[in-house]
């Protein structure tokens, strides 16, 4: 199989690798679609510094189970699915919610773990997600719209809040997207790139720039999609007193806010992380409901040699799509007689 190895701040190289066995509770799938997180591009550029050379990143995907280890009895050759990448430990750390996990792995992020830009994936057989007849590049789509439910969750977003985001990539659009299907009433995207403020407007939501962001009135629930020092403060300022201010994005490993303003006001910070599996699974059903709808935020699909190209063009600001996936161009296997 192929796998896009990284080598270090902007570079990749295409390795030739044996096809992965998986093991007891497991399955290999054969990679469909992926999708380009803004984490793997901040890993790339070494920004952020979560991404280590020789990994394969890639945590956005869908595929189709190839193969089962001993034991799988969920998963039946030739289904589309996608996955929950965040895999927690039995339990024994102590944690109540998975995503609380102490040892928790993350696919394509944790470093030895494989991820998804490759032609397959071993991934336990307890993360795996049919799609019942929802597309591959929606299922592939899964995971970023997964972090936004279940950052709108954690920020308490109610029926009538307005809601402030700011950044319009995948994870702000997907955060507008969950905050209206809670019942949000007025919902705005700080962007600086005009054709993301046009996507969210298409989909019904204010959009300004962030030089206009001090102009609209304080909100309920700011979410902060970027994670620098000046949107972190940006989204507590914006904030009615008692607000809640809700940071999803990490542009940066810390950041500097304004203490005054969340002390005084009473204000309220709550960091949010991936997803319990629950809100995973949520997820995929509200998609495969067409209660949520991703056709207008998915760009360009990238075969296995323009990967690498898409990546730095991202990287360099060539490229304004919120989210670019790349396309194995595998067909799904067999279905198991």
């Amino acid at each position: 199989m192929r796998a896009l190895v990284y080598d270090g701040p902007h570079m990749f190289h295409i390795e030739e690798r044996p096809l992965p066995e998986p093991g007891p509770g497991e399955v290999r799938l054969r990679t469909a679609y992926v999708g380009i997180c803004g984490s793997d591009l901040h890993g790339y550029t070494g920004e952020s510094g979560r991404r280590v050379p020789g990994m394969v990143m890639g945590h956005e995907a869908s595929g189709w189970v190839e193969a089962v280890g001993q034991g799988v009895t969920t998963s039946v050759i030739g289904q589309a699915v996608t996955f929950n990448p965040a895999v927690a430990c039995d339990g024994s750390c102590g944690h109540n919610v998975d995503n609380h996990c102490t040892r928790l792995r993350v696919i394509g992020v944790t470093p030895d773990y494989q991820g998804a830009f490759a032609d397959a994936i071993v991934v336990p057989a307890d993360r795996v997600v049919p799609l019942d007849g929802l597309s591959m590049e929606w299922g592939a789509a899964a995971e970023p719209m997964a972090v936004a439910l279940q950052a709108v969750r954690r920020a308490g977003v109610r029926p009538g809040d307005s809601v402030l985001i700011i950044g319009g990539g995948m994870i702000g659009q997907c955060i507008a997207l969950a905050a209206r299907l809670e019942g949000a009433g007025w919902i705005t995207v700080s962007e600086g790139i005009k054709f993301r403020r046009r996507l969210a407007m298409q989909a019904g939501f204010d959009a300004v720039t962030p030089e206009q962001v001090t102009e609209l009135l304080p909100v309920n629930r700011a979410f902060d999609a970027v994670g620098v020092t000046a949107t972190a403060s940006l989204a507590i300022r914006s904030l009615v007193k008692g607000g809640t201010a809700c940071f999803v994005g990490l542009g940066r490993p810390e950041v500097s806010i304004p203490l005054f303003d969340v002390v005084v006001p009473e204000r309220i910070i709550v960091g949010t992380f991936a997803y319990t599996d629950a809100v995973f699974r949520q997820t995929v059903e509200h998609l495969v409901a067409r209660r949520l709808d991703l056709s207008p935020l998915l760009g360009n699909v990238e075969a296995f040699d323009g990967i690498a190209a898409a990546f730095e063009d991202l990287a360099n600001g060539q490229r304004e799509e919120v989210k670019i996936m790349l396309a194995t161009g595998a067909p799904p296997p067999e279905p198991a007689s």
